[in-house]
């Protein structure tokens, strides 16, 4: 399988690592490397010399296929060069590219990276790939255009909407294909006499898999919005992030599965407090959702414990909150803390309409974004109202480990 430049270059940095600390180990007990360690150094050595030549071939090559006519500039600048050309890229700049169907210069060759990146999607417009995803910068502007600015890493912008991630969730961000995360648990720890008899192998090894999941973002474009400049490029970028965060909590954190083709709720798995809520969520129900956590052996100084409301939790939480409350400690408004525990609001938490919460340990849940983007432009639908309509394709999945009725890392409260 044909590798990309980035992935050239971490292979031949993954090697020069494993030898400079064979190097470092064996000069910290000062002596020379022995026969297993030479031998490891030997392969690693012949692997970063052959990815050195790999890289240099295709750094060449790439330079070679430019047009030499053409002077350098925001549209011809290219990949392989420096990596800094990368922050140049912009989306208005791709947007444009997908409206007019003409891809040129770093637009062309990032597409292209998106496919190598990413061989079994199909790609119906222009490909983003997450390399331009998750590095922004400033950079001084050519005479004739005015370079986005400080728009900040769409994929930080991702997880700045998402209260998942806030809370704790693990995210993943340029996965190529399905992934497997393992999951080690039944741990069976003992002390013992000298002879070491009566203990048994215990603990189990499972995984959960993350697959990609189609989601489809559309926004209107004007042709005014298609110029680049720093604040369309901004806008652009913030508004798609939200808007793919939100659709993507919702489907995570809805109180039943959002529908078939999307990644399938967490909440809906998620074991119910005991006993039942009452009338309203409150602070009885919030002790009873840390116990039970609690008791399954989830540990507070080795995960990241959080509660998750709704708008009518927190609204109720409020107007019971009198001085029990404050002068106990027990909630803290300025902190967002509750037994604390950081709290975090969104209106995706089960069903906007009713009270919901979710407590436990979100560092269970993983979240991950595969490949990058596909921006495809709509010309015709809305023709009549002098814009068009740009097509956003993201794929993203997000899971948590630990499933079991019983044995849930997290659990949740509400009011059917």
């Amino acid at each position: 399988m044909k590798k990309t430049l980035k992935q050239l270059k971490d292979e031949r940095q993954a090697a020069l690592s494993v030898m400079q600390n064979l190097i470092e180990n064996a000069e910290s007990e000062d002596r020379n490397l022995n026969l297993d360690e030479q031998a490891t150094f030997d392969e690693n050595e012949k692997t970063a010399d052959d990815m050195t030549q790999r890289v240099s071939r295709l750094e060449r090559s790439m330079q070679l296929s430019k047009t030499p006519v053409v002077p350098v500039t925001f549209e011809t600048q290219n990949v392989g060069k420096t990596d800094k050309d990368l922050k140049r890229f912009s989306f208005t700049a791709a947007a444009t590219a997908a409206y007019n169907g003409q891809m040129d210069g770093l637009v062309r060759e990032l597409h292209q990276e998106a496919r190598n990146e990413n061989k079994s999607r199909l790609f119906r417009g222009v490909g983003i790939p997450s390399i331009v995803l998750e590095s922004r910068a400033t950079l001084p502007a050519a005479a004739s255009q005015v370079r986005p600015t400080d728009v900040g890493s769409f994929i930080d912008q991702l997880q700045a909407n998402s209260i998942l991630v806030q809370a704790g969730a693990n995210f993943y961000s340029g996965i190529s294909a399905d992934r497997k995360f393992p999951i080690i648990a039944d741990i069976d720890s003992n002390y013992l006499a000298e002879d070491n008899t009566g203990q048994d192998a215990a603990g189990s090894l499972t995984n959960i898999t993350l697959s990609p999941k189609k989601l489809i973002s559309v926004v209107s474009m004007s042709a005014e919005m298609m110029t680049q400049n720093a604040s369309a490029e901004a806008a652009l970028q913030r508004n798609m992030a939200r808007s793919i965060s939100a659709t993507w909590e919702k489907a995570l954190l809805g109180a039943a599965n959002l529908n078939a083709n999307a990644p399938a709720s967490i909440f809906a798995t998620a074991d119910a407090v005991s006993p039942a809520v009452a009338s309203n969520v409150d602070t009885a129900d919030l002790i009873n959702m840390e116990s039970m956590i609690l008791t399954r052996n989830y540990n507070p100084a080795s995960g990241r414990f959080s509660y998750l409301f709704n708008p009518a939790v927190i609204a109720q939480l409020k107007s019971e909150a009198g001085l029990d409350y404050t002068n106990g400690a027990f909630i803290d408004w300025a902190n967002k803390q509750i037994n604390g525990y950081n709290y975090y609001v969104s209106s995706n938490v089960g069903t906007a309409s009713t009270q919901a919460a979710m407590f436990g340990d979100m560092s269970d849940v993983h979240l991950a974004t595969f490949g990058g983007l596909d921006i495809i432009s709509d010309r015709y639908t809305d023709a009549h109202k002098g814009i068009s309509r740009l097509v956003v394709v993201s794929l993203n999945d997000g899971k948590a480990a630990h499933v079991t009725t019983g044995t849930t890392s997290l659990v949740k409260a509400e009011i059917a």
